[in-house]
């Protein structure tokens, strides 16, 4: 078995610790629709801070510079921390039109001394480029099969995964062509196959639809955000078509009330609420298709700007679920068996 890093080939045993869906560097400012109230504009441009950290854990983008994370030093802090608490791996799913920057994953990985896994492919309709219409899904994939053979813009830095491919409440044609395209990569490569559905949608199931119906192995697909509002029959209906499902929330509890309803529409489940619910799948006999991760993509899931940290699963979670009655092999499992085969690419180190 064996991961493709931004710093080369490495056997899946090597891996430990494992986040299996990050994002070290990434920009979704351009997503963050203006509000039309004056005050609401007023604290928009604000910079995060004590003063208003109260208002972001009810709304994270009621402050644009909340929804950018471009500052190496603090990647760096970050990422030091998740490798104190025992954190081997770190999987960053930003994708080009989003921030995506190979060298600086790459040299985090040095200076830090844990391995980084970079993801490739398109994310949603609203972050995609112009000339969208106009491509093929012959031509994004070889552009897919350049990242991950050759190099990600322009570098030797290769992906090593697909993902996360974006999906909208509902699919959109280019985002219908994207998955195409990463099917045909993913029969092709082997690699794991990370998707992003809308938080409150149930469209996972078109997802499969499109992917495996073009060739995906349905074992190497992950249907991403299903913690916000768990539904357990529609996990277990994903989970009976054989992908992974993702708890990729740990650490936000937000709440979206009427005034915030724009990129948020409601309610965040609670991480006890997770656990709860992963401990449930593993009674039902879906241990080894469960991953979980934060998906820190926001300024106030930092340490620095008085969030839980990259290393929230590790130094929170693992004992909420052990205090929930989840197994020490059968954290194991989740977070360092699971991500380990989900990535793995077939093919000898």
């Amino acid at each position: 078995m064996a991961i493709m890093t931004v710093t080369g080939r490495v056997s899946a045993d090597s891996l430990g610790w494992v986040l299996p869906h990050e994002h070290a560097f990434i920009d979704l400012r351009p997503l963050v629709p203006e509000p039309s109230l004056i005050s609401a504009k007023a604290l928009l441009r604000e910079k995060v801070s004590l003063a208003n950290s109260g208002r972001l854990r009810r709304n994270p983008y009621a402050v644009l510079d909340n929804a950018v994370l471009d500052e190496a030093a603090v990647a760096r802090d970050e990422l030091l921390a998740f490798k104190r608490a025992g954190g081997g791996t770190f999987v960053d799913l930003t994708l080009r039109d989003i921030g995506r920057d190979p060298l600086l994953l790459a040299g985090l990985s040095r200076e830090v001394g844990i391995h980084i896994v970079a993801g490739c492919g398109y994310y949603i309709r609203a972050t995609h480029p112009p000339d969208m219409d106009a491509r093929t899904v012959e031509e994004i994939a070889a552009e897919l099969l350049g990242d991950i053979r050759e190099g990600m813009e322009g570098t030797s830095v290769r992906a090593g995964v697909i993902g996360e491919i974006g999906t909208s409440e509902i699919i959109y044609p280019n985002e219908r062509k994207t998955l195409i395209a990463s099917a045909l990569v993913q029969k092709e490569t082997g690699l794991g196959l990370h998707v992003h559905t809308d938080l409150y949608e149930t469209n996972g199931y078109e997802v499969i639809d499109i992917l495996a119906g073009h060739g995906a192995d349905a074992g190497k697909i992950c249907i991403n955000h299903i913690d916000v509002d768990i539904r357990m029959d529609y996990l277990r209906g994903l989970l009976e078509r054989g992908v992974y499902v993702e708890f990729d929330n740990f650490g936000k509890e937000f709440y979206a009330d009427k005034r915030d309803r724009s990129v948020l529409r409601g309610r965040f489940a609670r991480d006890i609420e997770r656990v709860e619910a992963i401990r449930t799948l593993i009674e039902w006999g879906y241990l080894r298709q469960i991953l979980v991760s934060n998906d820190i993509c926001l300024k106030n899931g930092l340490h620095r700007y008085g969030g839980w940290g990259y290393d929230h699963m590790l130094t929170n979670i693992v004992p909420m679920m052990e205090d929930a009655g989840i197994e020490p092999w059968q954290i194991e499992t989740l977070m360092r068996g699971n991500p380990a085969v989900f990535m793995d690419d077939g093919k000898p180190l």
